[in-house]
């Protein structure tokens, strides 16, 4: 029997060509291949597990149903200045990690910053990286909630959850009422954030001088260490996809 079988693997290697190798060497090889597997999955599994704990608490997935279809490809550039966003965003996710700096889209609504945004958070998510756009008002609302006694989730997790995500992505910043509890909530993630090297995206319609009011010097110097401010600032595309009054 074991003839048989050293015949059968000496007329397999006679038939192999020579410029195949194996891949493994030694079990020892074969062994560690299969470690490094392993940890591929479970770290995969982890992240999935920590995406999908905070969209159930929030209520939904990481990207509005609204924006789900919001690709590069499908990124409509009409002028130049639509081109250098676009450029500016497909790098943005490229090169994810290589910085800790955050960016802000700024300009009047209409413009693209929330495909752009969504394109570079669908981007992440493909390849197991954690991301949520959240108006600042929803995430506002999510935090309130934990201070009822009957939540079940506690502050102290949400804020672990969100400062957790690879990136998030702040909307509609400068619209809220800019009270001390929101600026204090604001500027302790952005700051946790940074501390982690994680990177806080933000859309808004204001100009950096209001953002700089409202949000305050701080959060802005936390905001633009490193990161990108790209301007939309021409109008809106809606208007020309929008229906005709009947």
């Amino acid at each position: 029997m074991m003839t048989t079988d050293l015949l059968a693997r000496f007329r397999l290697a006679a038939l192999k060509p020579a410029y195949i190798q194996p891949r493994f060497k030694t079990v020892e090889e074969l062994m560690e291949w299969h470690r490094n597997e392993e940890l591929k999955t479970a770290r995969a599994v982890t992240i999935q597990n920590r995406q999908r704990r905070l969209e159930k608490i929030i209520g939904r997935s990481g990207i509005c149903p609204l924006h789900k279809d919001c690709t590069f490809a499908n990124y409509t550039v009409e002028c130049e200045g639509q081109g250098r966003a676009l450029d500016a965003a497909r790098t943005y996710a490229t090169e994810f990690g290589k910085t800790h700096g955050g960016f802000i889209f700024s300009g009047s609504v209409g413009t693209g910053k929330n495909h752009l945004a969504t394109a570079i958070a669908k981007y992440l998510i493909k390849r197991n990286k954690t991301a949520m756009i959240i108006t600042v008002s929803e995430l506002l609302t999510n935090f309130r909630a934990t201070f009822d006694k009957g939540s079940a989730v506690k502050e102290s997790a949400l804020m672990k959850d969100i400062c957790g995500l690879d990136l998030l992505v702040l909307d509609e910043v400068g619209l809220q009422k800019g009270s001390e509890w929101e600026i204090n909530l604001l500027t302790q993630i952005v700051d946790r954030r940074q501390l982690q090297l994680k990177p806080t995206g933000m859309l808004t319609n204001c100009t950096e001088a209001e953002l700089m009011s409202i949000l305050r010097e701080r959060i802005m110097d936390r905001q633009l260490s490193g990161g990108v401010w790209v301007e939309f600032n021409w109008p809106s595309q809606r208007s020309k996809t929008r229906g005709k009054k009947a």
